[in-house]
């Protein structure tokens, strides 16, 4: 991996420990002022901006006590890939829901300049690979 992939790879690294804590200051650090997060889900639109992505995260974090975590990464230039996990709870219910998503990131200048999110919702089932052994595999269980 060369040097431009390693400090990428680790800014979106340091963007989900920053979604795990809800850190705006450590949330900001990683992204470009004009950063655009995109998410397949019709009914989340994009979230343009760093402070208002931060905030989201944050808000995420208060609201619904996500673990996330990274199951894979690579990256190639100034793009970064990742498959991820996140447990969480619906907002009113005692219930931990699986998602599980893969994002790709555009860096620039060491920052996160666009996101793009796939991934399945539901606040009420799980959303992962039917049959798929994450947890034989090392995945967020």
């Amino acid at each position: 991996m060369s040097s431009i992939e390693a400090q990428n790879t680790s800014i979106v690294l340091k963007y989900f420990d920053g979604c795990n804590s809800g850190d705006l200051d450590d949330l900001l650090s990683t992204l470009d002022p004009e950063v655009v997060h995109f998410f397949l889900p019709e009914q989340f639109k994009p979230i343009r901006g760093a402070q208002h992505l931060a905030k989201y995260w944050r808000k995420f974090k208060v609201h619904l006590n996500p673990i996330w975590k990274i199951d894979h990464i690579i990256a190639q230039g100034n793009e970064v890939v990742s498959e991820w996990s996140c447990l969480w709870t619906p907002e009113g219910t005692d219930l931990r829901v699986m998602m599980r998503g893969s994002e790709w990131y555009l860096m620039r200048d060491h920052r996160i300049t666009e996101v793009r999110a796939y991934f399945g919702y539901s606040d009420k089932a799980n959303t992962e690979l039917a049959g798929f052994p994450y947890g034989a595999r090392g995945y967020l269980v």
